[in-house]
């Protein structure tokens, strides 16, 4: 009853499966997943031998206290519908999903709910996951997923009204820093006829160089 359930296995979902299990803040008998597609959940069983796999989300649900929904926004009122009369109240649902309020979870469910924006750089064990709790959380449920959520980078926690801004930089900020380490390195081979790859090599590890030491001298960008 006190595992950690994660509906949904496809990118998201097998991202912070992933980072949970290979960080050590999970085992695999500590963990239960649920998917639409058989393939996904075979391939998960394939990778993770031990791991558990529910045949149906309301399965899921009657055998986890942690319930993370790792869908599609347009899926989740969905899956609330089928876990949470297979629900006592005393669970904690976990949403992903972006634009499913606090208000959305809560109206659906009478316990602890939580709104999470992990990042594509979480699947390194880098970067800021967003962190915002609903009004009925309990002590204990707010540092559980906040515990478990920081074995894939750092974790910040935020008012629902300061989550659309955060997630522009920290969820989205990694895409815009892509796409200008990309044309860094493209000006500087067609400038200097450095071969691609080195330009690329060089530009991204400046980039994170330069993070590392804003990180640990405090200096200002500026």
């Amino acid at each position: 009853m006190d595992a950690v359930g994660i509906i949904g296995y496809g990118h998201m979902g097998r991202m912070l499966m992933n980072g949970f299990l290979s960080s050590g803040a999970l085992s695999t008998d500590e963990v239960v997943v649920a998917s639409r597609s058989r393939t996904s959940l075979d391939a998960c069983a394939a990778a993770w031998p031990g791991i558990g796999i529910a045949e149906t989300n309301a399965e899921l649900a009657r055998r986890c206290r942690l319930v993370v929904l790792a869908v599609r926004p347009r899926e989740v009122r969905e899956v609330l519908r089928e876990i949470v009369p297979a629900m006592d109240g005393d669970e904690h649902i976990v949403s992903l999903a972006a634009g499913i309020s606090l208000r959305d979870l809560e109206e659906a469910f009478p316990g602890s709910v939580t709104r999470v924006v992990p990042t594509v750089t979480s699947a390194v064990g880098q970067g800021t996951t967003l962190v915002c709790h609903g009004r009925q959380i309990g002590m204990n449920d707010a540092l559980r997923v906040e515990g478990l959520f920081s074995s894939v980078g750092n974790v910040m926690l935020v008012e629902e009204e300061e989550l659309a801004a955060a997630t522009l930089l920290s969820s989205c900020g990694p895409g815009l820093l892509a796409a200008v380490i990309e044309e860094l390195a493209d000006a500087t081979a067609r400038a200097s006829g450095l071969p691609k790859d080195r330009a690329v090599m060089l530009t991204t590890e400046m980039v994170a160089a330069t993070a590392a030491y804003l990180r640990e001298t405090g200096a200002a960008p500026a």
